[in-house]
């Protein structure tokens, strides 16, 4: 099977399984107790994304000190937190990471 018929596939499984659930969750009546849950669900699937992004290279955490995804994070947080706007938080993120790139390279690490 070529690469091509894997991401057509991929893609369709994708898209059936997104339809199907927002299709059977629109017709239920959820509890409370439910959505509380699920309003967490997002912050955790999120955290457990970046938290290897922020920490780790492969298989090997990266020194705080050396690590410029971390530091270039940080001013991003900030920002999103306080303004709650994506565009602001998006430039924010591409400055500071950029910034402390070049801070990085410039100071040999």
């Amino acid at each position: 099977m070529s690469n091509f018929w894997i991401v057509i596939v991929i893609g369709i499984g994708t898209y059936l399984m997104r339809a199907g659930s927002i299709l059977l969750g629109s017709q239920m009546q959820w509890s409370a107790k439910t959505k509380e849950w699920l309003y967490y669900v997002t912050p955790a699937v999120l955290g457990a994304l970046l938290g290897p992004l922020l920490f780790m290279n492969g298989t090997e955490f990266i020194p705080i000190t050396h690590n410029a995804i971390l530091w270039g994070a940080i001013p991003t947080i900030v920002v999103a937190w306080y303004f709650r706007n994506l565009w602001l938080t998006i430039l924010a993120g591409i400055i500071s990471y950029s910034c402390v790139q070049y801070l990085f390279n410039w100071l040999g690490w």
